[in-house]
């Protein structure tokens, strides 16, 4: 009877694992780590971003969201008010920001975002659905399509709680 009771507890907390609220995805979150699964099975920090990547994401309750996050090893400019060309791009390429309304698909612990403004027109307008899974006070994203780059065949994001 004891051990009936210990798989059913087991089950009622994986139930309640498995479908996430919006009250648990509301917050500011702190980027952890990327890792890349490139296509040819090798895993590693992106190369976009670097092994050391900074960032934030943030779900309001009112539905919508906002991500930036940086290279935090990129070089600053020789002259912080006047940029060179070189310069400017290289930060546009070690940059993903953009901001807009999401919903929860808490039956397929998905996050969907649909970006209002961003870094690139090419996000503008679109729909970027992201499987995830909350791990006490760590938010693991997994983005599977979109890059820019064809040898990235997954990204993993995680996140901590930051509030």
């Amino acid at each position: 009877m004891k051990s009936l009771a210990v798989v059913l507890l087991l089950a009622v907390s994986s139930v309640a694992q498995s479908a996430p609220t919006v009250a648990q995805l509301v917050g500011t979150w702190k980027l952890v780590s990327i890792e890349d699964t490139l296509t040819n099975g090798t895993v590693g920090p992106s190369a976009q971003l670097g092994p050391h990547p900074r960032g934030f994401i943030m779900y309001e309750p009112d539905g919508y969201m906002c991500a930036t996050i940086v290279n935090s090893d990129r070089s600053d400019w020789k002259d912080r008010r006047n940029p060179s060309d070189a310069e400017k791009i290289l930060y546009y390429n070690t940059l993903i920001a953009y901001c807009g309304s999401y919903e929860l698909d808490s039956s397929n612990s998905t996050v969907t975002h649909h970006p209002e403004v961003a870094w690139t027109p090419s996000y503008v307008g679109s729909t970027q659905t992201r499987p995830f899974k909350l791990e006490g006070n760590q938010l693991v994203i997994t983005v599977t399509k979109g890059f820019t780059d064809p040898s990235i065949a997954k990204r993993v994001l995680v996140w901590q709680k930051a509030n």
